[in-house]
C-alpha cells in the first residue's frame, strides 16, 4: 500500500516497522544562548533551553518539546532529514540590538559543543553549512550515535574571540541540522567560552551544564510495548498539526479503524498514543496526519 501524500505515517507491527514517511513544515525555532552574569566565572546559560530541552513542559511523560526533522529537502538533502532551528548567541550591546537581558560578557565567544548523541542505531547527526552555496551546502562535521564525550564545536559568536570588547553576539542563518535514520534523538549540548579575554587569559565564562534536547526525525512510531493486551507507542508530532493513530490486522487494507486522535499544539513535542484492546495476534499500528 502507497499512502497519499498527505497520509503518509509509520506502520509498526508487534515485531517489525514499515516507513512512509510524513510531509509536514520543518521547524525553525530560536534557541538563545548567554549567561546569568557578566562576570569572570559565571557560567553560560541556554537562556530558554527549558522551553526546548528533554524536561520541558514537566518532562517526558507529560509532552516535552522535541526539534521536528523533515524530508522536505531532496533535493538539497537526499535520504536525510533535516532542521532549520538556529542557535543565537545574545547582543551585549547597542550596535547588534542588545544589550540583551542575560546576555554574557563583552570579549567572550560563544561555540556549542556537541557532547552526546543516542538514537537509532547506526544512525548519525550532520551540521552544514548553506552560506556560500544553498544548492550544495558544505558539511561541517558529523556525529555518530552512540557519542558520549564529543569534541565538535560550532561557533555561535561572529565577533573577534581575541578582542576584550567584542560584542558576544552571533546569529548565524544557512547552518543546517540532519540526521539520517528516521526516529527519536537525544542530542547532549554544551555552550563554551573560546575566549582569551578572562582572568590569566583564559575565558571569560565557566561552560554550561550539558543540555539534552530531543530530535524527532519523520513520523515515527517508536517504544513500542504490548502488555496485557495494551500496546503503548509514542511519537514526536510538529506543531500546527492533528494526527490519528490508527490499527488493522492487515496492512494492506485501505479502511484503518481509529484508536485515538491526537489534536496538535503550537510546538512540536512527544506523545504517547496507546490502544487498550490488543487482544489479536497480530496487529499493525500507523500514525498519520489527520485534518486540522
Amino acid at each position: 500500500m502507497k499512502p497519499s501524500l498527505e497520509h503518509r505515517a509509520a506502520l509498526l507491527f508487534l515485531s517489525g516497522c514499515i516507513f512512509a514517511g510524513a510531509t509536514v513544515h520543518a521547524q525553525h525555532a530560536h534557541i538563545y544562548a548567554g549567561a546569568p552574569g557578566q562576570n569572570p566565572g559565571d557560567a553560560l546559560w541556554f537562556v530558554n533551553g527549558s522551553i526546548f530541552d528533554t524536561n520541558s513542559y514537566g518532562g517526558f511523560s507529560r509532552s516535552p518539546a522535541c526539534i521536528y526533522l523533515d524530508n522536505n529537502l531532496p533535493a538539497i538533502y537526499p535520504g536525510l532529514y533535516q532542521t532549520a532551528t538556529t542557535f543565537v548567541s545574545l547582543p551585549a550591546t547597542i550596535f547588534n540590538g542588545g544589550p540583551a537581558p542575560y546576555a554574557a560578557s563583552p570579549g567572550a565567544y560563544l561555540e556549542m559543543r556537541f557532547v552526546s548523541l543516542q538514537g537509532p542505531a547506526g544512525g548519525s547527526l550532520k551540521v552544514w553549512d548553506e552560506t556560500s552555496n544553498p544548492q550544495n551546502p558544505d558539511m561541517i562535521f558529523t556525529v555518530p550515535v552512540g557519542t558520549s564525550s564529543g569534541t565538535n564545536r560550532l561557533n555561535l559568536s561572529e565577533g573577534d574571540p581575541s578582542d576584550p570588547q567584542s560584542d558576544p553576539y552571533g546569529h548565524i542563518h544557512g547552518r543546517r541540522i540532519t540526521v539520517d535514520q528516521p526516529g527519536l534523538y537525544t542530542v547532549g549540548l554544551q555552550l563554551v567560552d573560546t575566549s582569551a579575554n578572562g582572568p590569566n587569559g583564559g575565558p571569560i565564562h565557566a561552560p554550561s551544564n550539558t543540555n539534552y534536547f530531543y530530535f524527532q526525525a519523520g513520523l515515527w512510531l517508536s517504544d513500542f510495548s504490548r502488555s496485557n493486551g495494551t500496546v503503548t507507542a509514542r511519537f514526536g508530532l510538529p506543531g500546527f498539526a492533528n494526527f490519528v493513530f490508527e490499527e488493522s490486522t492487515d496492512p494492506a487494507r485501505t479502511n484503518w479503524t481509529t484508536v485515538q486522535t491526537i489534536t496538535g499544539t503550537t510546538h512540536s513535542e512527544l506523545r504517547w498514543v496507546t490502544d487498550p484492546n490488543a487482544t489479536m495476534p497480530n496487529r499493525f499500528y500507523r500514525i498519520r496526519m489527520g485534518t486540522n
